[in-house]
């Protein structure tokens, strides 16, 4: 597929079936991230790929988070259990604590860090989902995976999975809508 195609096709994909990714292929995926977009060739972002473990905890303190917003049935609490233990791999997302003018290019890095393995996966077959829900950069997420809160910064997780069910495409606003151009 070319990458126009890539890019347009491309979903965020929120269920997984529990199939496994090759773990080759993630890390190959997370490779690719280092040919980002790096001001000063900082490479910023601190990688954690979350293990079975940790994931149980990640989960129970999702739903944990989820019911102090209102009582959960059984069915929900397992759904949530299931959005964080079913993606084949889960990698969370951080970047280094630092100059606070760097750290908004950190934060562009990790992004478009992130949009180069989504692509790469996605011509594999793969899906991907950025996560930034409450587990994901709560404050006992660090102690969880090991990581030091002044030194980095928790932006979310990226979901790895094959999809369960492929999301429609959003429509997309007209680009004569979003661009200005000047005199």
């Amino acid at each position: 597929m070319d990458l126009a195609q890539l890019i347009m096709t491309r979903r965020t994909v929120n269920n997984y079936t529990p199939e496994k990714v090759p773990s080759e292929l993630v890390d190959q995926a997370l490779r690719l991230c280092l040919f980002a977009p790096n001001h000063k060739l900082t490479y910023p972002w601190v990688l954690t790929e979350i293990g079975p473990v940790a994931r149980g905890k990640l989960a129970e303190l999702s739903v944990e988070l989820k019911s102090k917003k209102g009582e959960l049935s059984d069915v929900k609490k397992q759904a949530l259990r299931l959005s964080v233990r079913q993606p084949s791999h889960l990698i969370s997302l951080a970047i280094r604590r630092g100059d606070p003018e760097r750290q908004h290019e950190d934060y562009a890095t990790l992004a478009c860090s992130v949009q180069i393995a989504s692509m790469y996966l996605w011509d594999h077959g793969v899906a991907t989902k950025w996560s930034t829900g409450g587990f994901s950069m709560h404050e006992r997420t660090y102690n969880i995976l090991g990581l030091d809160p002044k030194e980095v910064s928790l932006e979310g997780c990226l979901m790895i999975g094959m999809a369960q069910v492929m999301p429609p495409a959003p429509k997309r606003p007209p680009l004569e809508q979003l661009l200005r151009k000047t005199d």
